[in-house]
């Protein structure tokens, strides 16, 4: 089978004005917002090239792939200006799709882990910060969360840090950590984000080694994690805010001092 890139030539440098999607039906449908999120941080090391046909009667290149592109360019610096494009042997829309699909099909999407791994070295100021927190607990960033130590939810990270604050994601990071130690079940989203919820609203009414004691005594992660479920298709609530819950109630049995939430002094 002939590879669908043997076609290809050299790049060649093409005004955007030249540049359209001639056949609609083998591009995907252009996303005005997107293409202007892509003008608005614009940034030409991180543009590429555009995959095209070569031009039409008209001296138009069909864009097979990087419209979204094209279009930011063509409304940040006009449409005199040019961008690098690999033109390809292509002059029908069924060929146009073919290569539309061969380059498309087999991209494969950065996870949430990579994404943040990367946003760390890129220097992103979120992330640089959570990266510091999760290292401060005792805990490091990666997909293998089969490891110890190793804590991969960097989405409940990131919503606990810009939620709750940078206190609170260290205070439940560490919190998770003395109580189960290096147990690889601990890190899960949803039992990092219950109790970020908890110490948010409990927190400066806590007694840490209560807590501990308690919630170890009852629970293993897989076990608060079974029974956060089974609580949640009787509560509604999401599985974060159930654990919270549950923590209220492992906490305050054994305890003299009900909790109360942060705020009430009565």
């Amino acid at each position: 089978m002939t590879n669908v890139f043997d076609s290809k030539e050299k790049i060649e440098w093409i005004a955007c004005k030249n540049l359209s999607v001639v056949w609609v039906e083998s591009q995907r449908i252009l996303k005005a917002s997107h293409a202007q999120k892509i003008a608005d941080e614009f940034d030409p090391d991180m543009f590429g090239t555009l995959a095209v046909t070569k031009p039409n009667g008209k001296g138009v290149y069909h864009v097979i792939d990087g419209h979204h592109r094209k279009v930011a360019v063509e409304s940040r610096y006009g449409g005199n200006e040019k961008v690098p494009c690999q033109v390809f042997d292509a002059h029908d829309p069924q060929r146009a799709a073919q290569l539309f699909d061969a380059i498309n099909s087999h991209r494969k999407n950065l996870t949430p882990v990579e994404v943040f791994k990367v946003r760390v070295t890129a220097g992103f100021e979120d992330e640089v910060a959570i990266d510091k927190i999760v290292r401060a607990s005792g805990y490091y960033v990666s997909a293998h969360s089969e490891h110890e130590r190793a804590i991969a939810c960097v989405s409940t990270l990131m919503r606990v840090y810009r939620s709750f604050g940078a206190d609170v994601l260290e205070n439940a990071l560490k919190t998770v950590k003395a109580t189960w130690g290096d147990d690889q079940n601990a890190t899960m989203g949803a039992i990092v984000g219950g109790f970020g919820e908890f110490l948010t609203e409990y927190g400066r009414y806590v007694n840490y080694v209560h807590l501990r004691e308690s919630v170890s005594k009852r629970f293993t992660p897989g076990k608060l994690m079974a029974t956060a479920r089974t609580a949640r298709e009787l509560e509604g609530h999401n599985l974060a805010r159930t654990i919270k819950s549950l923590l209220i109630t492992t906490y305050n049995k054994g305890s003299s001092k009900k909790l109360k939430r942060a705020g009430d002094e009565s």
